[in-house]
């Protein structure tokens, strides 16, 4: 794989935090590994993961059983109400419309079509079927709006390592919120990457505990309200993909913005061993200056 070099021309002249921000950043909890089954204090949760992934998403493939016993995957379009449920919108005689006359039990799997939203992994929703009431919202000619009760998720993580096949109850799935970084992701990663890939260098190797020089290669995979996932290659270590979380849950994307911004001044900081200049003293009052 081509590598990419980095360097630091030009930051010397980088306005510096004050006292309060630079121990703030050094704390423990900003930069560290996210763990094999996910922490809700440094990556979101599987339930949330999965509310995210179903937000993203307007198609999937839902699956039923026939009158006759036989299984039948069709692809569906759907929105999802407030709770989180599928409103699926069906075509009137389809063989997944007459499917689930017959047995109102299916499950509905989505995955994002395209990167980077398609790292994140899929999640099946699996419920129970009914008519949707006229609240939902009108349908095209010849087709019928289904609501998909979720009772149970079945998850497949992706960057956050979560076991394949992991089983989320529907209570949680239902209590989670979406991430609020989920549509303004793409644009901030694709920024980072092509014009801040530096600070991404950066925060990776002082997560990493690594010199800047022997970072070989670092790309912004996902970020969220509470961190980001970044693959990266280290000089004589294996490519990994390493959770960054941030050092508080974000606000919105001017938040993460800023966040990053902060986290690359400490990171350059710690590479350049920075030291801030002593403040002056305080002049005292009725000095004759």
């Amino acid at each position: 794989m081509q590598t990419q070099k980095v360097t630091a021309a030009g930051r010397s002249s980088r306005p510096c935090l004050g006292p309060a921000q630079r121990q703030q950043l050094r704390r423990p909890a900003l930069l560290c590994l996210a763990s094999s089954t996910g922490n809700g204090a440094t990556c979101p949760t599987p339930a949330e993961t999965a509310r995210t992934l179903a937000d993203l998403c307007t198609e999937g493939a839902l699956s039923t059983v026939t009158a006759g016993g036989l299984p039948l995957a069709a692809p569906v379009t759907y929105r999802l109400d407030a709770a989180g449920n599928p409103v699926l919108q069906l075509v009137a005689g389809s063989a997944e419309a007459a499917a689930l006359q017959s047995s109102a039990r299916c499950s509905l799997l989505v995955q994002p079509p395209a990167y980077p939203a398609r790292g994140l992994g899929s999640v099946a929703l699996q419920g129970t079927a009914a008519a949707a009431d006229s609240q939902e919202g009108g349908t095209a000619n010849g087709t019928s709006l289904v609501k998909l009760a979720v009772d149970s998720c079945v998850y497949y993580g992706g960057l956050d390592h979560a076991a394949h096949g992991l089983a989320v109850a529907g209570e949680d799935y239902h209590a989670a919120e979406p991430d609020l970084l989920r549509r303004s992701a793409s644009s901030l990663i694709s920024t980072w990457n092509s014009e801040r890939a530096e600070d991404i260098y950066r925060i990776v190797a002082r997560q990493l505990g690594v010199p800047l020089i022997e970072m070989l290669y670092a790309e912004l995979l996902w970020v969220d309200r509470l961190g980001m996932y970044v693959r990266a290659e280290v000089l004589g270590r294996q490519p990994a993909v390493v959770r960054v979380p941030f050092q508080r849950a974000v606000l919105d994307e001017r938040d993460a913005r800023s966040v990053v911004t902060m986290a690359s001044h400490i990171s350059w900081e710690a590479d350049k061993k920075y030291v801030p200049p002593p403040l002056p003293s305080p002049t005292p009052v009725g000095s004759n200056n």
